[in-house]
């Protein structure tokens, strides 16, 4: 097991301070990469700069520590064959360290790290280039002694977080010199944003944007979604099978679903099935609330950005699930995956939350957790998103509550999302 998932007990170099240090956790946080079409190619990782880690052999600094520690993560194999397709981008200290050699090369991207351009720094980075890694440099790193190592580079990161159109369009015209990297706009707040960031030729994408409701008012939402949250309804007050497959039945697409799914091999059944009152039989109501909720982001006319928020909330969802596998009772577990999973409906209907639920007859835990973080689902929810915004004072504060190790809440983060790369969408 990776040692960042499995930290030993040990002590720390002379440059930092022992009591700080002991109150400090060491959380892994992710960050999405997507392309023009919403299409999650990869994930940036990262460990918080302050925080010390377990000392590996031969590590003699607090970056080398926690740079090993991170390399550490995503060399294990379990992570490497459910990501093998997706890029993993890292943020190191150094690229130096000779756990880089044990990296698939095709897949990571390295980012450089932001300080003078020396020669050794270059020769390293031509050396890492010609063995098939990727490097990224900051814009913010550009300077006029540069540019030996920008030609290195397969990105070019630019913060478009406090930009308006023309200083962006400003700063792109700055950097036309600099031939052969593709752009990735970083922190990008919102949709609006997005779409001016895809019209300015950037390649890849990473920002709040996805997560939040756009700035245009929602539409209705769509018939085949109401049939949804009708049989969702339905499902909760634990009507007969006869009323859910009379219900299936009026919407033949609705009901080929559920047969492709349940004789999917994820499954794992020996025979097919071919009735929709023994699907119902098989999967029970629990099941099938699960299953339909899912459906509310990937029914018929669902588009590019609905499949990225799905796979987004299936994280959430089992990241939140596995967190209360421990403290929180069996009865009450399963709405820790439901509410992760509703925790993106907002963003999907482009909904202020209340009016997105609103249809739904959801327990009041859930309502409680979706609408005002609090509840005994809401401190769970709340520490998954603080560890896709590297949000590292909330994580510590939030785990500290909810007594949960380091270890524990970075083990289901990586499990989490291993999980929801391994499902057929």
């Amino acid at each position: 097991m990776p040692a960042l998932l499995n930290p030993r007990a040990t002590s720390l170099p002379a440059t930092e301070s022992s009591e700080e240090a002991a109150s400090l956790p060491r959380f892994l946080t992710r960050h999405p990469l997507l392309d023009g079409e919403y299409r999650v190619i990869g994930y940036e990782l990262g460990v918080n700069e302050r925080v010390p880690l377990p000392v590996l052999p031969g590590a003699t600094s607090p970056s080398q520590i926690r740079d090993e520690c991170l390399l550490a993560s995503v060399i294990d194999e379990h992570y490497r064959g459910a990501l093998c397709r997706k890029l993993t981008m890292l943020r190191l200290e150094s690229l130096d360290s000779p756990l880089l050699e044990h990296l698939p090369p095709e897949s990571t991207i390295l980012a450089v790290p932001p300080r003078p351009a020396s020669p050794n720094l270059v020769a390293r980075c031509q050396a890492l280039a010609r063995l098939g890694f990727t490097l990224s440099l900051e814009e913010s790193s550009l300077s006029p002694g540069i540019a030996p190592l920008a030609r290195e580079c397969g990105y070019l990161r630019l913060d478009v977080g406090d930009s308006d159109l023309m200083g962006l369009c400003d700063r792109l015209a700055r950097i036309q010199g600099i031939k052969g990297p593709r752009l990735i706009a970083y922190n990008v707040p919102s949709e609006e944003s997005f779409a001016a960031c895809r019209k300015l030729s950037f390649d890849l994408y990473q920002g709040d944007f996805l997560t939040q409701p756009g700035g245009s008012p929602g539409k209705d939402i769509d018939g085949s979604r109401l049939v949804i949250m009708k049989l969702l309804n339905m499902v909760l007050r634990h009507a007969e099978y006869a009323e859910l497959e009379a219900q299936f039945k009026l919407d033949a697409g609705l009901s080929y679903k559920l047969l492709r799914y349940i004789n999917s091999p994820a499954v794992g059944l020996r025979y097919p099935i071919r009735s929709i009152n023994h699907v119902l039989l098989m999967l029970g109501h629990d099941q099938l609330y699960r299953w339909l909720t899912l459906l509310l982001f990937a029914h018929s006319g669902s588009d590019g950005r609905s499949q990225a928020l799905l796979r987004h909330a299936l994280v959430r969802a089992r990241f939140a699930e596995a967190l209360g596998e421990e403290s929180m009772p069996a009865e009450l577990r399963g709405g820790l995956f439901i509410t992760g999973i509703l925790s993106l409906l907002d963003a999907l209907l482009n909904l202020p939350m209340a009016q997105a639920i609103a249809a739904l007859h959801l327990a009041q835990p859930i309502v409680d957790a979706l609408l005002r973080g609090d509840g005994p689902y809401g401190p769970y929810l709340d520490l998954v998103k603080a560890c896709e915004r590297f949000d590292q004072v909330t994580i510590g504060r939030l785990a500290g509550e909810l007594a949960l190790s380091a270890e524990s809440v970075n083990m289901a983060h990586v499990n989490a999302l291993i999980w929801q790369e391994g499902l057929d969408l």
